[in-house]
């Protein structure tokens, strides 16, 4: 009887599981995925911060006039001002802000004018006359900036005027490269692959624009660059990136020297320009991305 029973099972049993009329198992739901966060796209932008101050006698005549303008970076997050970070990206993004801001609060803390203001106010006291409209009144201090953005740089280059009595005003030139991907002010050698060579080549293709440039000024006819330049001008050109104006505008790189620097104040400030192209081979990878060349 077992051997019969046995026998049933085994021919029975698969038709139960699945022959016709058989009820399969559910199948498990597929997990639904939870849905994406949202990308939170930061943004950056260069404003102005202005400083201005008027300084005056006690009598009301004008003496002095301050006009600061201070480049500003801010941050935005999906196109919102960020004021209280809320995300890691948005701290980042403050440091960098933070980084940036600072380091132009302290040029101006640097130039601070109160000791020319107290110098002005002396003057005036001793020397009233020389505040006629015949002479150099009011004094001046002026910063004004130009701002160009390319991959991740950030290349200022700024004007600084002072006229505080003397012979003549002044004006010295400034640049400052930052870069947002790092967080930090970067001299221009080092987007290069060798520094070094680069540095040197620049200087080499400096000193052969400037001995164009007298060679085409009528008044230095004949002159030579020796002539026109401190005898030490060659230390001075290969120095071009890390202590002289050196910034980038949209056809490429700009040395300028303001005056004293290279050659007289007759002379004025010496200024050079190179296209991106003339300097394509020099780039790293990176200082490629910097500069959106890739």
């Amino acid at each position: 009887m077992k051997k019969y029973l046995s026998l049933i099972l085994a021919l029975c049993l698969p038709a139960l599981l699945g022959g016709c009329g058989a009820v399969p198992l559910p199948m498990p739901e597929s997990p639904t995925p939870p849905p994406a966060a949202d990308t939170e796209e930061i943004t950056y932008e260069v404003s102005t911060d202005p400083y201005e101050q008027t300084v005056t006698a006690e009598d009301g005549t004008t003496l002095m006039v301050i006009d600061f303008q201070i480049p500003h970076l801010q941050a935005y997050a999906n196109g919102t001002l960020i004021e209280d970070p809320s995300t890691p990206a948005q701290e980042q993004a403050m440091d960098r802000v933070h980084t940036f801001n600072e380091n132009f609060d302290q040029w101006r803390e640097s130039n601070s004018s109160e000791e020319n203001i107290s110098f002005v106010k002396d003057l005036y006291r001793d020397m009233p006359e020389m505040f006629s409209e015949d002479h150099m009144a009011p004094l001046s201090e002026e910063l004004t900036y130009t701002c160009y953005r390319t991959g991740t740089l950030i290349s200022i280059a700024a004007d600084y005027y002072s006229y505080l009595g003397g012979a003549h005003p002044n004006t010295v030139y400034f640049a400052w490269n930052y870069d947002l991907d790092s967080g930090m002010f970067l001299t221009i050698s080092e987007l290069a692959a060798d520094p070094q060579t680069f540095t040197l080549a620049v200087a080499d293709m400096i000193e052969v624009q400037a001995e164009e440039q007298i060679a085409s000024t009528p008044e230095l006819e004949g002159r030579s660059l020796s002539d026109v330049y401190w005898d030490n001008y060659r230390e001075t050109l290969e120095k071009w990136s890390s202590d002289y104006a050196a910034s980038f505008d949209a056809d490429g790189l700009t040395v300028i020297f303001s005056a004293y620097e290279l050659a007289s104040y007759a002379n004025g400030p010496q200024e050079f320009h190179f296209p991106y192209a003339a300097l394509d081979s020099y780039w790293s990878d990176s200082g490629r991305a910097v500069l959106g060349l890739n």
